[in-house]
């Protein structure tokens, strides 16, 4: 009943999260290239009101103002380093994204200031989406709500949350001590995991949810009788056992829930090969690629305010 109480707490804590405020704040160097620009406008559009983009030049943050929860600093030709180094004293992770990692700025910041500064080079729009996502994951103390507001940062950060599920699942299967005390324990976390993802993908509370939760631990008990039956044909390496498959279950369990919640919001793409000539070289798409002059509404950078004002 414990465990159940605790589900049930986490659950509205995971759907609370879902809702907080999450400020982005990018500056944009006019030596940023125009398509790493476009790249990073294109994801940060927010899908919920909390999600607040304020995009600036290359000023400093005037004292006083709403520290935000990461900055960004889009630049080139190693400027910026000022206004890189001013978040990082104040305690705010910021990453330097360019075009070439050559092109970040040079800074001289005590070790604990400099650990707040992240480079995030890319030469195509697709690696910088990717890697955009996985340090903002790691970089806001608001993952779920980071989540719900960014679709693309969805994947990285309920791969964050498997990871550390389960790996705490490991841990309880391999110093389980009495026998059966240990399913409990990890049918509870793969349920909060459950409530988790769902709220990073920015579902409500439903039926749903509670067909998942059945889901999750029918699962749960089904990995138990596999590590069972496992233990019993080798002997002497039960904990071992246990924790691997602790471990193994729990990262696919995560990974069907993200796949069917990705299946409902159309976002998950089935690669259909195309027929080319066997000589003709792969394409590759990149920053510097030519592309076909685009109108003047879509120049440049625009300020993002909280969705749906």
């Amino acid at each position: 009943m414990g465990r159940v109480f605790e589900v049930i707490s986490s659950g509205r804590s995971s759907f609370a999260a879902r809702d907080e405020r999450v400020v982005l704040r990018v500056h944009v160097d006019p030596s940023c290239p125009r398509e790493v620009a476009r790249c990073v406008r294109r994801a940060l559009g927010a899908e919920r009101p909390g999600g607040v983009v304020d995009v600036r030049d290359t000023l400093p943050p005037l004292p006083g103002e709403e520290v935000p929860d990461a900055a960004l600093v889009l630049t080139a030709d190693g400027r910026g380093a000022e206004l890189v180094a001013s978040y990082a004293r104040a305690g705010v992770s910021v990453g330097v994204v360019v075009e070439g990692a050559l092109e970040a700025p040079r800074l001289d910041l005590p070790e604990q200031a400099m650990g707040l500064v992240s480079v995030i080079a890319a030469s195509s729009p697709e690696t910088l989406t990717d890697k955009l996502a996985s340090w903002l994951a790691g970089a806001t103390d608001k993952p779920i709500a980071l989540a719900a507001c960014f679709p693309f940062c969805r994947r990285a950060v309920t791969d964050d949350l498997v990871s550390r599920c389960a790996m705490e699942n490991a841990a309880v299967g391999a110093v389980s001590l009495v026998p059966g005390s240990d399913l409990p324990i990890m049918c509870a976390n793969q349920a909060m995991l459950a409530l988790d993802i769902a709220a990073a993908y920015g579902r409500d509370v439903s039926l749903e949810r509670a067909a998942e939760l059945a889901g999750v631990i029918g699962a749960g008990f089904a990995w138990r009788a596999l590590a069972r039956t496992l233990v019993g044909l080798v002997p002497g390496i039960g904990g071992l056992l246990k924790a691997g498959i602790g471990f193994g279950g729990t990262v696919a369990t995560g990974r069907a829930l993200r796949l069917r919640l990705e299946l409902e919001d159309g976002t998950v793409e089935i690669p259909m090969p195309e027929p080319r000539p066997a000589d003709a070289a792969p394409a590759r798409a990149s920053f510097s690629a030519p592309r076909p002059e685009s109108s003047r509404s879509d120049d440049g950078y625009v300020t993002v305010g909280e969705a749906g004002a």
